[in-house]
């Protein structure tokens, strides 16, 4: 027995060096390596085009704030701040006045002119009502040209050279009114800045120089801050629309194997609602029942549930009444006496009598039976 249990020990540590050995020669042909992997930009930078824009002139010390939808046209802030709208759409008529007020108390507002093809129709449009609208010839023109990009070179006084940056040559600006500053690139109107009051009014015609995927390129950022610099004592903000995804997405992308097993669990209910066990069973008939048919029912329920007396007793009491009526000189009796003389002057079984007047029937013929006595008893006291 010892010796069994030597080598079985043997056995057990030669095993466990053969595993260690196996996973000392797998480790040792591993190579550990730092590898970068391209997650894209995050959920915020998805949703907010301008938060490299925003983090770009916080980090500049100039006050600035970002916010999706249209809220802050609403409620406009102090004339010393700079508002920045990608596309003011058609706004009310007081909404307008709103905003022309503010401008003209010095509010500086920053805007993206509308699409070509929507220009026209939008009557409320901002820009075009200080004769600032986005010119359709350049469009046409970009169509027969390789190029998608001009740069242009923007003179700002205290950066020593000029200012660098791309805009598309798909977009373009015309305007009938005398700007404060005006860029212009492949002899085409990129961005003008019109003044209203003490304040101003810039349209660009496109933006992407100061959103997320283009604010690193040329000088990008630096234009934005020289664009965007409030009043001192102002704040930049920052207008975006948020695209919001339909809400089947949003809730696959929160719980996909929630959805997953709803779908697998709908699935389920679905097959067992369609499925069935043995033969269809017949439509109930929709024709009114005979009376009889009901009683008969009726009495067969009790007669199940133990509820024989109910429809007995009525039968005893009105046969005893009629036979009183008859013979008045009954009347006298006891029940068993009273039994008697009915089943003598009826010419019955006194003892059959008896169980019918008082004794419980204990299975369905004697029931019967005793009804059966019950009704003749009671054709023969209604005989004149």
């Amino acid at each position: 027995m010892t010796s069994e249990r030597r080598v079985f020990k043997l056995v057990v540590v030669g095993l466990i060096l053969i595993v260690v050995a196996l996973i000392g020669a797998v480790l040792s042909q591993l190579e550990r390596r730092t590898l970068q992997i391209e997650i894209g930009p995050s959920e915020e930078a998805r949703r907010n085009p301008f938060l490299a824009a925003e983090r770009f002139l916080a980090r500049m010390e100039i006050p600035v704030a970002s916010e999706s939808g249209r809220e802050r046209l609403r409620r406009l802030p102090p004339p010393t701040d700079t508002l920045v709208v990608r596309h003011t759409g058609s706004l009310a008529p007081e909404r307008r006045r709103a905003l022309d007020q503010w401008l003209t108390d010095g509010g500086r507002l920053v805007v993206t002119a509308s699409a070509p093809e929507t220009a026209g129709a939008e009557e409320g449009d901002l820009a075009a009502g200080y004769g600032v609208r986005p010119s359709t010839e350049d469009a046409k023109r970009s169509a027969a040209d390789d190029h998608t990009e001009v740069i242009a070179e923007i003179p700002v006084e205290g950066t020593g050279r000029p200012l660098r940056a791309a805009f598309s040559t798909e977009r373009a600006l015309e305007t009938v009114a005398e700007p404060d500053m005006a860029i212009i690139a492949a002899d085409r109107l990129r961005l003008v800045r019109l003044p209203v009051g003490d304040g101003s009014l810039t349209v660009l015609a496109e933006d992407r120089f100061m959103t997320n995927a283009a604010i690193g390129e040329h000088d990008h950022a630096l234009l934005m801050a020289y664009l965007l610099a409030p009043e001192p004592g102002g704040t930049v903000w920052l207008l975006y629309d948020r695209e919001m995804p339909w809400l089947g997405a949003v809730v696959w992308s929160a719980a996909p194997y929630a959805v997953i097993s709803g779908a697998l669990c709908l699935l389920a209910w679905a097959w067992a609602a369609g499925a069935r066990l043995g033969p269809l069973q017949p439509v109930p008939s929709r024709d009114r029942r005979d009376l009889l048919e009901h009683l008969d029912a009726s009495g067969d329920f009790l007669w199940r549930h133990g509820q024989a007396d109910p429809l007995i007793k009525p039968t005893r009491r009105r046969v005893l009444e009629r036979w009183r009526r008859r013979r008045p000189d009954l009347g006298g009796l006891d029940d068993a006496g009273l039994a008697h003389a009915i089943a003598l002057a009826a010419d019955e079984d006194p003892d059959a009598v008896v169980r019918a007047f008082h004794v419980h029937a204990e299975d369905a013929d004697a029931f019967v039976r005793q009804s059966a006595l019950l009704q003749r008893l009671w054709r023969k006291a209604s005989i004149r």
